[in-house]
């Protein structure tokens, strides 16, 4: 018969050495991937790098639209009432008179205006005043030659004329004819005070075929007006 279970025996005996590394195992899977990481500190502000070389020239833009060209400049015709019969397309602004300073032969009544004016037919008025330093009246025409026989020891009409898509204008003492490349508006005779008069006047160009202020002939001792 089978006889009874012995006694566990004691704890078993001392732990062996370690024994070589074993084979490296087969590669494992590649795992997913990790979360992004935290943005890092601003790094600081590099130094200012060498200017570079001038670039090469661009290609020329295109052109702008025409500009306006509604400009123009204005004269005076001096003994004519109207701007007809000059430059193209020249027009008349306003007709009226010539008029200046008064003549005189002494020494101490040299004041006034120097300018021969031109006053519209229909003058308006502002604020008046009871005394004047100075005065003007009608300039007339002291020719006595055969060149004005219309136009002799009458008053001088003028006319305010408009050059549209003009830029300049000049007047040519001297000469009738105008440069290359420039247009006549109208052409006659250097006129100015006498030089007898102690009164001074600019120089004006009065038509070559002047008109008088009608009802006007008188030899009045008024503005003159003289050849030069």
């Amino acid at each position: 018969p089978k006889g009874e279970k012995g006694d566990t025996g004691d704890f078993g005996g001392p732990k062996g050495d370690m024994g070589p590394p074993g084979p490296p195992g087969l590669q494992g899977d590649r795992g997913s991937p990790g979360y992004p990481g935290f943005k890092g500190h601003k790094g600081e502000k590099g130094t200012l790098g060498t200017k570079g070389d001038i670039g090469s020239k661009g290609q020329i833009g295109v052109q702008g639209q025409k500009g306006d060209t509604n400009s123009g400049t204005t004269y005076i015709r001096w003994g004519r009432v109207s701007c007809t019969g000059t430059g193209p397309g020249t027009v008349t602004l306003h007709n009226g008179k010539a008029a200046g300073s008064k003549l005189s032969y002494r020494n101490d009544e040299t004041g006034g205006t120097s300018d021969y004016l031109c006053l519209p037919s229909r003058l308006t008025y502002g604020s008046s005043y009871r005394y004047s330093g100075s005065g003007i009246y009608g300039v007339e025409y002291e020719t006595w030659t055969s060149s004005y026989p219309q136009a002799n020891v009458d008053n001088m009409p003028c006319a305010a004329c408009y050059v549209p898509n003009k830029s300049a204008l000049f007047i040519q003492h001297g000469s009738y004819l105008c440069p290359s490349g420039w247009t006549r508006e109208y052409y006659g005779y250097m006129m100015s005070e006498a030089a007898r008069h102690s009164t001074f006047k600019s120089t004006i160009c009065v038509d070559v075929n002047a008109q008088a202020v009608p009802n006007t002939k008188g030899n009045i001792p008024i503005a003159l007006a003289h050849f030069l």
